[in-house]
């Protein structure tokens, strides 16, 4: 079993929750909660997140949720080649209402060479099957599976990131 978490990210990048705690998990998954409907470029927000060494995976990374928000904008090349850089993942989040990442920017994620993470948001078990979405965006933008973290053995994911907080 691999225990994980959804940490709250702030603007700074900066988690919401002491290093001790989390450095007893396998896996942190940085997602941004507040401050979800700024207009203005948005990259340092990410690269700062990026940078957070408790965080291997950027959840939910632009935060829009259809007929609700539009998201965060960012220089998204310059995100994703600093998460290829430091080998750390990006979400593909399957929620119908988030689909996000889009297909055109796991395109420019699989350019970059950085590693995605598929999941659901889901907030009960019926909704895991929203994993079908990411793993649909995930083939639409030709991502290779040797570079999606859900088709990592368990010791190889928990290595990874091991190495990742050590760097």
């Amino acid at each position: 079993m691999i225990h994980s978490i959804e940490l709250n990210i702030n603007p700074a990048g900066e988690g919401d929750m002491d290093q001790k705690s989390l450095s007893r998990l396998g896996l942190v998954l940085g997602c941004f909660h507040s401050s979800l409907r700024k207009k203005d470029d948005q990259t340092s927000r990410y690269l700062a997140a990026l940078r957070n060494p408790s965080i291997q995976i950027l959840g939910h990374p632009r935060g829009r949720i259809f007929n609700f928000r539009l998201g965060l904008t960012a220089d998204w090349s310059q995100v994703f080649d600093l998460a290829a850089e430091l080998d750390k993942a990006v979400e593909i989040d399957g929620y119908p209402d988030r689909q996000d990442l889009s297909v055109d920017l796991l395109r420019l994620a699989k350019r970059s060479g950085c590693r995605i993470s598929l999941g659901t948001d889901s907030h009960g078990p019926s909704q895991l099957r929203f994993m079908d979405f990411s793993l649909a965006a995930a083939i639409s933008a030709g991502i290779p599976r040797e570079r999606i973290l859900n088709f990592m053995e368990a010791d190889q994911l928990l290595a990874w990131a091991s190495e990742l907080r050590q760097n």
